[in-house]
């Protein structure tokens, strides 16, 4: 058994085909609480054992309510909950799940990581580092951190509907998901009624992760056949466009001279 991969559900009808590999913790985006996936799933619909709760919304106050109300009163087979809303830390303090903290684009050093210890059980580190940033995390964190192995990775997020507001404005056709292509890098970019997700593409591929002491590995296999996640499942990224992201190459922060 994988008992230390979180693997992102996004069609119930393939759930005992991932089983049978091995795969028993299934994420499964929350309807209503989530932007840039485009199947989620209600409560009522998750029943497997070992479940976790993907959370990606920046949630209103009322939508916070709504959650909270979700959270006190959950079925005995979720075991956890990944979240990103820093503002849930003071929904879940008395939540008795599994706390997961992932910031897509924070969680980048092992002080912040050292921080958040006392509030959540899990953190997955940001994939925008290299593979050398993410070993000095795991050699100066208090606790095991989790990594991000397989996936589309998000490069903005805006709560503005921005698929429609453009097609609106020049008169386009509709595409959602729709893929964009910025100087010579590429995007996919996914839209609901609570905003918009740009996913950098291609996938990323942080599978040399796998032999690193990590608590979990994550996998969010969005916007692909159900063939080709069992071949995920299985490490087989053959097919599959994918890249390393930011493992070889440093991320460069430049301060705009005044």
């Amino acid at each position: 058994m994988k008992n230390n991969v979180l693997f992102t559900v996004t069609n119930l009808n393939i759930i005992d085909k991932l089983k049978d590999l091995g795969i028993s913790n299934f994420v499964y985006p929350l309807s209503f609480f989530c932007v840039g996936v485009p199947k989620t799933f209600e409560l009522k619909e998750i029943t497997e054992d070992n479940a976790y709760l993907f959370v990606n919304r920046v949630l209103d106050c009322q939508s916070i309510d709504r959650l909270s109300e979700i959270l006190h009163d959950l079925p005995q087979n979720i075991k956890g909950i990944i979240f990103d809303d820093v503002g849930l830390i003071e929904v879940l303090k008395d939540v008795s799940i599994h706390k997961v903290l992932y910031l897509s684009h924070f969680n980048t050093n092992y002080l912040s990581i050292n921080y958040f210890w006392e509030y959540v059980d899990d953190i997955i580190v940001s994939t925008d580092i290299t593979e050398e940033e993410i070993d000095e995390i795991i050699s100066n964190t208090s606790k095991k951190v989790s990594l991000f192995v397989f996936g589309l990775v998000p490069a903005l997020y805006s709560r503005r509907t921005l698929i429609s507001n453009h097609a609106e404005q020049f008169n386009l056709e509709i595409q959602n998901p729709k893929c964009l292509s910025i100087i010579d890098k590429q995007f996919i970019t996914i839209e609901n009624e609570f905003g918009t997700m740009m996913y950098h593409y291609p996938y990323y591929d942080g599978s040399r992760l796998l032999r690193k002491d990590a608590n979990y590995f994550f996998y969010y296999p969005i916007l692909l056949d159900d063939e080709s996640i069992l071949k995920i499942a299985q490490n087989n990224f053959e097919g599959i466009k994918t890249d390393f992201g930011f493992l070889d190459t440093k991320t460069i922060y430049k301060v705009k001279n005044n």
